[in-house]
């Protein structure tokens, strides 16, 4: 029943997060194919432009069978998958993993170096006290003294790579890598890819929120996405314009859980060890592929308003928009001409 609850959840958060407008893309709807797929237990649309039925599922097939292979690899909570076997070797001896996961775990540590560990890919004790390993946990508040002895496995400079030999070793027993922030939007990237490289003119990959754009309009307008209200789903804060690229978002309303009457929300402070508090609720990055776009969405998320927004100012290729607690908007100067608030 826990289960089936939060797969609705994530259906919700699937049209709530961000509403892509898509009218008049490409060309007429017969020339549209849309394909969705539970994958990484959130349901994932790809949608191609300019291409026959046939050809169409043909590669949305080939595009679903690449993103469930690397979750395959990339779940900490799927037997046998390269993760598992790097925190079940904690602290005793490395791992040989796939050149995906050096990639990905090499580009985790260059953004947690970054953010000075906001973005942290050993959260994974963190997740377990609070109950957000596993979609099968009991979410409750832990005691001060679990949190502090989770706190003690979270440090992503205990990450080890031999690049040489493709292996991972974390230093201490009882780490846990949890690469949720970050590879999700590599596996839509990879997704994305496969389309990309069948020839198909123009498509997007959506998976609840993290969203991979390809191609251009036959009618040479940007692409359009409605940021919708966190607290609202009826509403939209603002629209967006972008060429092509990547979204995503991190929000408080994505897996919570309320105890004496406080909300308890995943995204977790990894030096304090409770869920972050910075005054946001809802964070939108625009990036140039979806991997950075969803780490880059957290890390902003824990830093808060000013400091979020600092950080992204630094980031060149990087643009976002923030909703505090009152339903305030605040956006990056790269954004001036793009976002319109309604």
């Amino acid at each position: 029943m826990k289960k089936d609850r939060y797969r609705v959840l994530l259906i919700l958060l699937f049209f709530t997060i961000l509403a892509v407008i898509f009218s008049g893309c490409f060309g007429s709807e017969e020339d549209k194919i849309t394909r969705m797929r539970l994958v990484m237990d959130t349901h994932v649309t790809v949608t191609m432009y300019g291409i026959s039925e046939s050809e169409g599922n043909a590669i949305a097939k080939e595009a679903f069978a690449e993103m469930e292979r690397l979750e395959g690899i990339f779940s900490r909570h799927i037997e046998g998958s390269d993760i598992e076997h790097i925190n079940r070797a904690a602290g005793r001896e490395w791992v040989e993993v796939g050149p995906e996961v050096i990639l990905v775990i090499e580009e985790a540590l260059a953004i947690s170096r970054l953010t000075e560990g906001v973005f942290d890919p050993t959260v994974g004790p963190l997740l377990e006290v609070w109950g957000f390993g596993n979609e099968e946990d009991e979410q409750q508040r832990p005691s001060s003294e679990e949190i502090e002895e989770a706190l003690l496995q979270v440090d992503y400079e205990k990450v080890e790579i031999n690049e040489e030999e493709s292996s991972v070793f974390l230093a201490k027993e009882g780490m846990q890598l949890d690469l949720g922030g970050i590879a999700k939007g590599f596996i839509v990237d990879r997704g994305q890819k496969v389309i990309e490289e069948s020839g198909v003119e123009g498509s997007f990959v959506n998976a609840g929120g993290d969203i991979n754009i390809t191609g251009s309009k036959t009618d040479g307008e940007p692409w359009k996405i409605a940021v919708q209200d966190p607290r609202d789903p009826q509403k939209w804060f603002a629209t967006l314009q972008i060429d092509q690229g990547s979204v995503a978002t991190s929000g408080d309303y994505q897996r919570f859980f309320e105890e004496d009457g406080e909300r308890y929300h995943h995204i977790i402070d990894p030096e304090s060890g409770w869920p972050a508090d910075g005054g946001i609720i809802s964070v939108t990055v625009l990036g140039p592929d979806t991997l950075a776009a969803d780490a880059y969405s957290t890390a902003v998320f824990v830093l808060g308003i000013e400091r979020g927004l600092e950080l992204l100012e630094t980031l060149s290729d990087m643009e976002g928009v923030l909703i505090d607690k009152e339903g305030d908007i605040h956006y990056t100067s790269g954004l001036d001409e793009k976002l319109e608030i309604l």
